[in-house]
C-alpha cells in the first residue's frame, strides 16, 4: 500500500498547476498585444512599396518621353480608364473618390497612355496615380484608393482617422511621402 501512494504523488508532481498555466497565456498575451501593431506597421510600410515603385517607373517613363518630346506629360488618371465608382452609376472622368471595387478584373483600370504607364493587376492595386506636366518640370503623384473607408486593399488598414497615404517623385527624382498637418499618413494613424 505504501508503494501505490508514492506512485501517485510522483505523477502528480509532474502537472502543471492552474496558476502556472494562466502566467504563460498572460505572457503570450502581452506578446500579442506589442507585437501586433510593429505587424501591421512593417505590413503598411510594405504596401506603400507599390506606390514608391511605380513612381520610380513613372520618373523613367517620363524621362524617356520628354527625351522624344522635349516636354513632360501631363495626365490626369493614369489607371482610370473608363470605370465607374461603387454606387455611383456614372464613369469618372477624375481620379476623384474612385474606389477599388471599381477595378474588378485584372485590366480594368489600364488605358493607354502616352507615356506606356500600366499597373501589373488592377485587382491588387492600391493608388492612383497622377501627373501634372509641362515643359521643364513633372510631378508625378501616388494616391491611395479607398481614402477614409473600411476597404481590405486600404493601406492601414484599420486607421480610424481616414488619412490618405500619397506620394510624390519630381523631374529631379526626389521622391517623397506626402504630409499633412507635419504628419505622414503612417504617423498620423499611429496616434
Amino acid at each position: 500500500m505504501l508503494l501505490r501512494t508514492r506512485f501517485f504523488l510522483r505523477t502528480s508532481s509532474k502537472a502543471f498547476s492552474l496558476v502556472e498555466l494562466m502566467i504563460v497565456v498572460a505572457i503570450i498575451g502581452i506578446l500579442a498585444a506589442l507585437a501586433i501593431p510593429r505587424f501591421q506597421m512593417f505590413q503598411s510600410k510594405s504596401r506603400q512599396a507599390e506606390a514608391r515603385g511605380n513612381l520610380a517607373h513613372i520618373y523613367t517613363l517620363q524621362v524617356s518621353y520628354s527625351g522624344d518630346n522635349d516636354t513632360f506629360s501631363s495626365m490626369a488618371c493614369l489607371t482610370l480608364g473608363t470605370t465607374t465608382a461603387i454606387g455611383s452609376g456614372a464613369a469618372q472622368s477624375t481620379c476623384g473618390n474612385l474606389k477599388s471595387g471599381a477595378w474588378a478584373d485584372y485590366n480594368s483600370c489600364n488605358t493607354t497612355n502616352e507615356i506606356g504607364f500600366r499597373v501589373t493587376d488592377c485587382k491588387k492595386a492600391r493608388y492612383i496615380y497622377t501627373i501634372a506636366g509641362n515643359q521643364n518640370r513633372f510631378t508625378a503623384t501616388a494616391s491611395e484608393l479607398d481614402a477614409g473607408g473600411a476597404s481590405s486593399r486600404r493601406v492601414f488598414p484599420g486607421c480610424s482617422n481616414g488619412s490618405n497615404d500619397e506620394w510624390q517623385i519630381n523631374e529631379n527624382k526626389e521622391l517623397y511621402n506626402y504630409e499633412r498637418g507635419g504628419q505622414t499618413a503612417l504617423q498620423s494613424c499611429k496616434d
